[in-house]
């Protein structure tokens, strides 16, 4: 996983000892940075208790509120799939941008980008 994250843009950071490795990538499109994805590897050696494992999350905010998304146990689906999906989310929630050029910034001009990720997402 570690390669194929780093493949796809993702930047490793540094942490703090006993804490999971953070990778990171940033989702951007002309309009600005629209979310952040963190992937954290968890690892039995940092937590004993818990076999390795990969965690997904991302955090935007949208008229609704604040939205966490968090994705457990992904042994068995793609990081293009996780990927998707964040991004279908989101779309469907009408999140804003995390920082953006322009001031009327929003996803209804992501059409393009939706259509692209889930054709992405269907040949997988």
């Amino acid at each position: 996983m570690k390669e194929k994250l780093l493949k796809q843009g993702y930047s490793k950071w540094k942490q703090p000892d006993n804490e999971p490795t953070l990778y990171q990538k940033k989702i951007v499109d002309k309009k600005g940075i629209k979310y952040f994805i963190n992937c954290y590897h968890y690892t039995s050696l940092k937590h004993p208790s818990i076999r390795e494992s990969w965690e997904f999350r991302f955090q935007t905010e949208s008229d609704f509120g604040t939205v966490n998304t968090i994705l457990f146990n992904t042994e068995n689906i793609t990081v293009n799939q996780i990927e998707s999906f964040m991004e279908n989310t989101w779309i469907n929630f009408g999140a804003k941008y995390y920082e953006s050029e322009l001031e009327d910034a929003n996803v209804s001009d992501n059409d393009q980008t939706i259509e692209k990720e889930v054709k992405k997402y269907e040949n997988e």
